[in-house]
């Protein structure tokens, strides 16, 4: 299964988190491939200008497009979900790629993101271990907002 890891690398905490899930698809055997968009930030134009923004979000949506599944990272800041992480689970939605949601911290989550949710959990290491050929589902677990 090929694999799209949604989720922000803006802090040190997030970089950190978003490194553990790669380790974790790594090490998963169901997972033949995964795109982190953390590990290929590489761009033949300067960053943060318009042409970067661009070619940045068409090469996200075009590794979204090709993915057999989501893996999205719902922790952000404050309770929230990081914007373009949840705009990332509504494309998947869209186009009826499955979402596999993962919280560690916090216990709510905007409802228009559990409903997306094919699956959730709040550990990294079910990450590895999950089946992504079988695709168990398990229910979003905790507040809604």
């Amino acid at each position: 299964m090929k694999i799209y890891l949604a989720g922000p690398f803006f802090s040190e905490e997030q970089i950190a988190l978003i490194q553990s899930v790669e380790k974790a698809l790594d090490n998963n055997s169901t997972v033949t491939k995964f795109h982190s968009p953390r590990l290929d930030s590489t761009s033949e134009y300067e960053e943060f200008t318009p042409a970067w923004a661009n070619a940045t979000y068409l090469k996200d949506m075009h590794h979204i497009e090709t993915a057999d599944c989501i893996v999205a990272l719902l922790d952000y800041e404050h309770g929230i979900t990081d914007p373009g992480t949840a705009y990332e689970i509504g494309i998947a939605t869209m186009l009826k790629i499955p979402v596999v949601g993962l919280l560690t911290s916090g216990d709510t989550v905007n409802i228009m993101l559990t409903e997306s949710l094919h699956a959730f959990t709040r550990q990294v290491i079910d990450i590895q271990s999950y089946d992504f050929n079988k695709l168990p589902r398990s229910s979003y677990q905790g507040n809604y907002i």
